[in-house]
């Protein structure tokens, strides 16, 4: 068989897994070549898989939505990514606040989780820390938000607070909380922190 024909297979091949909702074939068909380069082939992978379930899809679209230019449908599919507790669509979130949200939404988003939780409602320490990720020197504060949560077994913020201690060199720190992540987390959070202790090559 020829490469072309190999390639056409194995394209096919993702294709079909990933219309069945498998994300680490979407993440293989929309970085293929003549698909990566044409924005309308790859939202169509991203809203195929999400049809059939696909959570971590749901991010990436409204990601591909930004750079297209509808903000209003990304907000929509941060929110609904998010509330489905999809760990990367916090920061992904954040970020869109900063580089596309209204003048002082990020500031204002930060003030109403604060508020929230200072109320009491620990739903919102994950949000919280992640917008304080994003935001101008409010590092220290992020911290201590994902650390509250981590304490109270919140595994998103396991996940966070394990990723920003990688970043910082931490790294047996960041391997105990994605141990515990792997030992009490759902099939979000778990993803998440097997791409974090690949990606910094954690300790087991």
């Amino acid at each position: 068989m020829s490469a072309e024909g190999e390639h056409t297979i194995a394209e096919a091949l993702y294709r079909k897994a990933a219309e069945a909702g498998d994300d680490r074939a979407v993440v293989k068909l929309v970085n293929w070549p003549g698909i990566r380069e044409d924005p309308a082939a790859m939202e169509a992978v991203y809203r195929a898989a999400i049809t059939a379930g696909d959570v971590q899809s749901v991010a990436s679209l409204a990601a591909l939505r930004t750079r297209q230019g509808d903000t209003a449908e990304a907000r929509v599919l941060f929110t609904k990514a998010i509330e489905s507790g999809d760990v990367n669509a916090l920061t992904m979130y954040a970020a869109f606040l900063r580089n596309h949200g209204e003048p002082g939404e990020l500031n204002e988003a930060i003030e109403h989780r604060r508020r929230q939780m200072a109320a009491g409602d620990t739903g919102a320490l994950p949000i919280l820390g992640a917008l304080l990720l994003t935001a101008p020197q409010r590092q220290v504060e992020a911290e201590a938000v994902l650390r509250r949560g981590a304490a109270l077994l919140e595994n998103r913020c396991r996940c966070l607070l394990a990723a920003l201690l990688s970043d910082r060199g931490a790294t047996a720190e960041a391997a105990e909380l994605v141990r515990r992540v792997r030992a009490t987390g759902d099939d979000l959070v778990r993803s998440y922190a097997e791409q974090l202790a690949e990606e910094y090559e954690l300790p087991s």
